[in-house]
Formats: C-alpha cells, sequence, structure tokens
C-alpha cells in the first residue's frame, strides 16, 4: 500500500512577480499578516504554515482529500493515484490566510482552497464560514459558492518553539477565477477594472465586460435572499476580494468565495406584503450602492464605480428574482408588481430609503462620505434606469 508520506510535495509562493519556490531562507520569511499590513508582520513563517496545510491533508493517509477527490472527480480516487500536490499561499485576508493545493491525479490537475486561521477569533470565523457555506450549497441548487469538503487542523513547527495547531478547512478551488479592483490608469487618471490573472497577466476589463460583472454579482446576492425572513449574504466587499471572475471571451462569470453571515438585517418581523417589500427595497438599495464601492488596487482609497455599472446591477437583480426558488420564495410578490413599485417611487422617497438604509446597513466613514458625494447622482440614474428597463413576466 503506498505511504502518502512518499509523495512527492513542492511549496511554493504566489506573488506579483509570479511563483517562488521556497529555500532554506524563504522559509523562515514571515507572511504578510493582512490585506493592508507589510511584509513581516505575520507571526506566521512560510515554510511551517505550508507544512501546516501539507499535515492536514495528510493526516489518516490523506483519506478526507481522496474522498474530496472522488466528489470532484464523480469517481473513487486511491492513493496510488495521486502523483504530486503542489501547495501555495495564494491570499492574506483579514479573517485568515488562503493557500491554494493542487493534486496530480492520474495526470489531472484538482484544486482546493485551503483557509487557515490563526486566533481564536479568527477561529471562530473559520467554524462560521464553514457551517454557512455548508448550510447554503446545500438548501441552493446553484454553483455560485464553493463546496466545503472538511476541515481540521495542521502541526505548525517552527524550530526552537513549541508545536502548535493551525485550524482550517479544505474547500472547492474556483480554477481560473481571479480578483478584480478597481485600478487607477495612468494614462488619463480615470479609474478601471483590473483583472489580477497572475497566470496571463493582469490587464483591464472593457465596459461590457463590467456591466456583466456587476449584473452577475447582483443576480448571486438575490439568488439567495430570502423574502420571507429576510436572510441575506452580508456583509460583502469588493475590496475583500469576496467575488472573483473568469474571462469567457468578451463574456465574465462570477463566484462568491466566502459567506461571512447569513442572516436578517432589517430588525423588523412581519408577515404583511408591505413589510416584506420594505425589506427588498432596502436589500436591492444596498445592492446598488455596495457593488459600486472598492478600494484601488484592494488596499488603497475607497473609490465609487461609474454609473455605467448600475444597468448591470437593477439587470442582475431581476434576473436573481426571476430565477430563484424554494421555500424563501413563496408567496413573494410578481416580478411585474415588484418592478412597477420601484419605478413609481420618486427621487424624494428613494433618498428616503436611503436614509433608512444607512440606519439600517454598515458602511465605514469613508464609504459614508462616498455616499454623501455621490448619492443624489445615485438616485437619480437608478430612477432613468428603472424607468427604462423590461423585466420579463
Amino acid at each position: 500500500m503506498k505511504d502518502a508520506s512518499k509523495i512527492p510535495v513542492r511549496l511554493l509562493a504566489t506573488t506579483p512577480k509570479g511563483e517562488i519556490n521556497f529555500g532554506e531562507k524563504s522559509r523562515a520569511t514571515h507572511l504578510p499578516a493582512g490585506p493592508q499590513s507589510a511584509e513581516g508582520q505575520s507571526e506566521l513563517r512560510y515554510g511551517p504554515y505550508l507544512g501546516a496545510v501539507h499535515y492536514l491533508l495528510l493526516r489518516n493517509n490523506c483519506q478526507k482529500i481522496l474522498a474530496a477527490l472522488a466528489h470532484r472527480l464523480g469517481q473513487p480516487v486511491k492513493l496510488k493515484e495521486v502523483d504530486a500536490i503542489e501547495i501555495r499561499t495564494e491570499k492574506h485576508g483579514a479573517f485568515y490566510h488562503v493557500a491554494r493545493a493542487d493534486l496530480s491525479v492520474s495526470g489531472q490537475i484538482v484544486s482546493f482552497a485551503v483557509n487557515v486561521a490563526v486566533s481564536d477569533a479568527t477561529r471562530a470565523q473559520l467554524e462560521r464560514d464553514f457551517n454557512l457555506l455548508h448550510s447554503l450549497t446545500n438548501r441552493y441548487n446553484y454553483k455560485f459558492l464553493p463546496r466545503v469538503y472538511f476541515k481540521g487542523a495542521g502541526i505548525y513547527r517552527e524550530p526552537g518553539k513549541p508545536l502548535r495547531w493551525l485550524h482550517m478547512f479544505v474547500a472547492e478551488w474556483f480554477r481560473d477565477y481571479h480578483e478584480f479592483h478597481l485600478h487607477l490608469d495612468e494614462s488619463d487618471g480615470s479609474s478601471r477594472m483590473l483583472l489580477w490573472d497572475l497566470g496571463r497577466g493582469s490587464r483591464y476589463l472593457s465596459k461590457h465586460q463590467c456591466v456583466g460583472l456587476y449584473r452577475r454579482g447582483a443576480k448571486i446576492l438575490t439568488l439567495y435572499y430570502n423574502w420571507n425572513n429576510f436572510k441575506q449574504i452580508y456583509p460583502w466587499h469588493h475590496a475583500a476580494g469576496d467575488f472573483v471572475l473568469r474571462e469567457e471571451g468578451d463574456r465574465v462569470d462570477l463566484r462568491l468565495v466566502t459567506v461571512r453571515d447569513y442572516a436578517a438585517v432589517v430588525d423588523f418581523t412581519t408577515g404583511k406584503k408591505a413589510g416584506k417589500l420594505l425589506a427588498l427595497i432596502l436589500f436591492f438599495l444596498h445592492v446598488t450602492i455596495q457593488m459600486r464601492i472598492d478600494r484601488l488596487a484592494g488596499v488603497g482609497d475607497v473609490v465609487w464605480a461609474e454609473d455605467y455599472c448600475l444597468d448591470g446591477v437593477v439587470s442582475g437583480f431581476f434576473e436573481g428574482l426571476t430565477e430563484g426558488q424554494g421555500r424563501g420564495r413563496r408567496g413573494m410578490a410578481s416580478l411585474l408588481e415588484i418592478h412597477a413599485l420601484l419605478r413609481e417611487f420618486s427621487g424624494e422617497e428613494w433618498m428616503q430609503f436611503l436614509v433608512e438604509l444607512l440606519e439600517t446597513y454598515s458602511f465605514s466613514q469613508e464609504e459614508l462620505a462616498l455616499i454623501r458625494d455621490h448619492g443624489d447622482a445615485h438616485i437619480d440614474s437608478l430612477c432613468r434606469i428603472l424607468a427604462s428597463i423590461s423585466v420579463g413576466l
């Protein structure tokens, strides 16, 4: 019987300059602590960190990862079919670090995300994320969230220090999907959407692709919105890289890689249609605003996307209502009724909704300043689009 410890393993780091193989010196280098930190601020070092991920994957002679491989490939996988493993650092987020494990199975590469928590607080968030992803992927027949496979812990071994456990979970990796962020185009000073593709090279998306991006994002969030109990995926943010994108010619596809919470945001409960419509209106207005907010290059100043994104957001919202399914949509008002209601509101009424929105959803001080600066124009554009768009039966 093949011994899992004999499988060749390669450790790498993904950086803006490409992949880096680890030598003795680089293995001892500290990881970044988070998206806004400098290199060297984390307590973890690359070698022991990736070693802990390796430990989890090989535990119990790879039985859990073999089960995950079987699910991904749709057939049983034996240990002897695993030819090699590559584990690389991918992201250092505000809550936890993300590694990627590429397993070569009979010549085919299958990729998994490994989310790693360091502190007790981030471990608690990791547990919530795992449970939410598991619950939502089982409850809804959609493919927009990563499927989770198992959770556990890996041993972090650093010379001269006590052994410690790093808690983590293994999930589906969306291959060929990448982060994207608004970026300052130095040629004309405008902000354009940059796709962070380290393999083929980062590149700007076209306006058509950006409209599709916002349409898909709004559709995904709306599909998971529950009309009856107001539960929704929230909070989420472009600056955190919550959405990832894959180019398909001139079109784009989108996935949501994390769910930090799934709960009602409004604090009222009602079985009446009017109350449910108000909650839906606030959800819709929040999506139209939050979709426009990002940070330059993901970590810089907060920035507001141009008006064209709203065409995609509004269309995506109605697509999500059209395609939504399940108990959360029972008794929901018709698409035509919702559209007619939204287009009837005056700019002044939308501004009143905006005031209520700011008391309901959370925004940073920087984001509030953006909304104050752009709120009037945003409402004007929203009214114009709602008046011009047609929705199906």
